[in-house]
């Protein structure tokens, strides 16, 4: 599968950021995982919660998800109509001197249903302080308090888009707009 820029933005709160971050960092070493709840426009993903999946089985290059749990959490979702499962969160994690990056694996993508938004944090270790910022490949990356994060997000196009414009086969990147970091 190839992965392209596509045109779609993706909206993060200050509350999504911080619950990103915190969530990646409170397993560090391990991945994290999450729901991404919110509504999504024509062009824009606008995610208003990132809740952190907690009874996963966690390693360094995995997460295994309890099936009776997420069944239960997709059923009390649908109780609230004013937000849509948007997608979900997971984090790649440095390992000994082997840094992390934003890359999907097959694994990431082979459950991806159309439309569905998946953000991946990478996190490193860094020694230097270095600001915020958004990223020519559509990421943000900065540091806080010993960490380098990069957030890329990504998605599949919608079964009914215009084939001239979309590839099946083809998982999009999409712009990331967090105006509580960067000025």
């Amino acid at each position: 599968m190839s992965v392209k820029k596509g045109d779609i933005e993706v909206f993060l709160s200050e509350n999504v950021f911080v619950g990103l971050i915190l969530s990646s960092v409170e397993v560090y070493k391990k991945e994290c995982f999450g729901l991404l709840l919110g509504y999504k426009t024509p062009n824009k993903y606008i995610v208003e919660h990132a809740i952190p999946y907690q009874s996963a089985r966690r390693g360094h290059k995995w997460i295994e998800l309890r099936g009776d749990k997420w069944k239960i959490i997709q059923e009390v979702v649908h109780h609230f109509p004013k937000l849509d499962m948007l997608g979900d969160f997971h984090s790649h994690t440095m390992y000994r001197d082997v840094r992390a990056d934003v890359v999907l694996s097959e694994e990431d993508v082979v459950d991806m249903y159309p439309d569905e938004l998946q953000i991946v944090l990478a996190v490193n270790e860094f020694k230097r302080s270095m600001p915020w910022t958004s990223n020519p490949d559509q990421t943000i990356s900065g540091t806080i308090n010993g960490f380098h994060f990069k957030i890329a997000a990504y998605y599949l196009p919608s079964e009914d888009t215009d084939e001239d414009k979309r590839n099946p086969n083809t998982l999009y990147t999409a712009r990331i707009n967090c105006p509580f970091f960067i000025g």
